[in-house]
């Protein structure tokens, strides 16, 4: 007989609670499928082109092909800069070792091609860093590699740099060497700042764009429309095969007022300019600007300044060796465009400023007449003449200029000082003088200064030094005391005595062209103000400066001699203590009564001496230039002022 064990009966209420957790854990389960299939739904139906998207990135790359810039000429049709084909070598970011989970490769890899490049390994780190912004790109660390080294040396050894790239790119040419080099200015990679800017919103980084000159002024015209490679990759980032090719479209073409003969004979006037002045014992002399350009229309013919440098320094970019050495005290500043930026005081060829002033308020007569016994004396001050003994007693406005009284003009600037009012600072600030020309060219500086009252009151270290006294206006009326100009006010100066009274806002782009030479766009020429002055007294004016050059007496006589257009200039010796007395002289050509001028050139030697012996031959050699006339002249020229 078998015994069975005695079963417990359950409850009612236990059935019914199994039930319960049954019920419980079909909706969990349920809930759970619910989930899973929403999810699937969410990545296979709602995000599903954006999913295929990411895995087309990962197998395809974009190639950026960046245009070549347009071709800069000058008004003859001289190519000033052109493109030449280059390598560049760039990073891919994402195809190179990861810094954080391969330190030491990536370190290696760094080390290695900083070495092959021959570039600072925290130049290769900074480039990382801005590249990894867009890690899909290759970011270009260094230009115009040669071909037969590095890229040889990269290609044999490609399993060494992951994500290294060789490309083709056009990098800038200049076949007439430095010749402009401050006009040209220079391409460079845009930085971070620059692509905050609106107007290079399409612009990505590692992209090109004109740095300084007329590359950065007319950089929306010379850049072109870049065009872009897409490339399919293997899982190595290898490329396999181009699936897309859109074409850069090239960047316009710039064609400039220069006339490149003429600024080649510039440049060359400046350093013989200097070689004269350490021949007359100014030795410290090394720098110097030349500004010539068209009375008529403020066109720029030649704009110089000296020292300059190689711009090709830049194709590649510049090293740090080579712009500590551009930025050495032996290298003289060749990167500052004297031109436009260097600050200097007037001298003497302040004076016919001074006199169209004196003359338009009605103050003096072309008649009126100061005797100069070589010294002027007021408020318990005394200034003396350049000229020993003075120039005589009855020296009128014409013969002042001709010789270039002190006497005549240390009246006058008493005379303008008893005025009620700036008279004087008035009237030469018609001429444009203690404002920025307007240039078509970046960084002109805006420190140049006509004194007066207001400015000293502001300046001045204690209460006496705030007071304006006849002495400051005596010294302003030779161009001394605390003015300053540029070359290229003196320029635009002068030019609106020449041509009559239009001061011109001075250019140098003169028009756009397509590869076929078609004008795409025609640049106006800018007249900036008129001078409200009486023709007659700029008349005057420039019969004066006509026998500065050509008569007896005359402080550019001698450098003038038997040069067979007529000229008319003016010398200026200028003091900026500590330096030695700086060299001046401007002058327009043809000069007279029955001529139209066609030019005005104004010269700076720093350091240099006297405008009579050494500023007035450098603008003879460029009128000679733009006459084609034969080189001429005395190889000694005596000292006047």
């Amino acid at each position: 007989m078998i015994l069975e064990p005695a079963r417990r009966k359950r409850p009612p209420e236990d059935e019914s609670f199994v039930g319960i957790r049954v019920g419980v854990l079909l909706i969990v389960a349920f809930a759970l499928f619910g989930v899973v299939a929403l999810r699937l739904w969410f990545l296979q139906i709602l995000s599903g082109d954006a999913y295929v998207a990411v895995a087309a990135d990962n197998r395809l790359r974009e190639v950026r092909v960046e245009a070549p810039r347009g071709v800069i000429y000058d008004r003859n049709g001289k190519i000033l800069v052109e493109n030449r084909a280059g390598l560049t070598v760039g990073i891919l970011p994402m195809a190179m070792w990861n810094p954080k989970k391969n330190p030491q490769e990536f370190a290696a890899e760094i080390s290695r091609l900083a070495e092959v490049l021959e570039v600072p390994e925290g130049d290769l780190l900074a480039a990382y860093d801005r590249a990894k912004k867009d890690p899909y790109v290759t970011y270009p660390v260094k230009e115009d590699v040669p071909e037969d080294t590095v890229v040889a040396y990269l290609k044999e050894h490609g399993e060494e740099f992951p994500g290294v790239q060789v490309e083709k790119a056009f990098v800038r040419r200049y076949p007439l060497k430095s010749l402009a080099t401050h006009v040209l200015g220079y391409v460079g990679e845009i930085s971070q700042s620059e692509l905050d800017r609106e107007e290079f919103a399409t612009l990505k980084i590692g992209a090109h764009i004109g740095k300084d000159g007329v590359e950065r002024t007319y950089d929306s015209y010379l850049r072109g429309t870049d065009g872009w490679k897409t490339v399919e990759v293997d899982a190595a980032g290898r490329p396999k095969r181009f699936l897309e090719d859109v074409a850069p479209a090239p960047g316009a073409n710039l064609v400039l007022t220069i006339d490149s003969e003429l600024q080649a004979a510039a440049e060359h006037a400046i350093v013989e300019g200097i070689q004269r002045a350490h021949e007359q014992g100014y030795v410290n002399a090394a720098g110097g600007a030349v500004v010539a350009l068209d009375p008529r229309n403020g066109e720029v013919r030649a704009l110089a300044s000296y020292p300059d440098y190689d711009p090709s320094l830049w194709v590649g970019g510049m090293s740090k060796k080579k712009f500590s050495e551009l930025n050495a005290e032996q290298a003289h500043q060749p990167l500052f465009n004297r031109a436009l930026n260097g600050l200097y005081p007037a001298g003497s060829t302040f004076k016919p400023f001074v006199a169209a002033a004196a003359l338009n308020a009605g103050l003096i007569t072309p008649e009126s007449t100061f005797d100069c016994s070589g010294k002027f004396s007021v408020a318990g001050q005394t200034w003396k003449d350049w000229l020993q003994g003075g120039h005589g007693p009855g020296v009128d406005l014409i013969e002042a200029i001709k010789e270039s009284c002190d006497v005549y003009f240390y009246n006058l600037g008493n005379l303008l000082y008893q005025q009620q009012g700036p008279v004087l600072q008035d009237g030469v600030r018609r001429f444009g003088f203690g404002q920025t020309t307007g240039i078509d060219l970046p960084g002109e500086t805006d420190k140049t200064r006509v004194p007066d009252k207001y400015w000293k009151r502001e300046h001045g270290n204690t209460a006496e030094d705030k007071l304006w006294k006849p002495g400051d206006e005596i010294n302003l009326a030779i161009g001394q005391g605390d003015l300053l100009v540029t070359p290229m006010q003196i320029a635009v100066a002068l030019a609106a005595i020449a041509n009559g009274g239009t001061v011109w806002v001075p250019r140098l782009g003169l028009r756009i062209t397509d590869a076929s030479g078609n004008v795409v766009h025609q640049f106006e020429h800018e007249q900036r103000a008129e001078l409200g002055i009486n023709p007659r007294i700029l008349e005057v004016i420039g019969e004066g400066m006509i026998l500065v050059t050509s008569a007896t007496g005359g402080t550019a006589r001698a450098a003038f001699e038997g040069f067979p257009i007529p000229v008319a200039g003016k010398t200026g010796t200028a003091e900026k203590k500590p330096d030695d007395d700086y060299a001046l002289f401007m002058a327009y050509a043809p000069a007279g009564a029955d001529q139209v001028p066609e030019i005005v050139v104004v010269a700076v030697i720093e350091q240099g001496g006297h405008g009579s012996s050494v500023a007035a031959p450098v603008v003879r050699r460029v009128l000679e230039a733009y006459f084609h006339t034969e080189s001429g002249g005395t190889e000694i020229i005596p000292v006047t002022e």
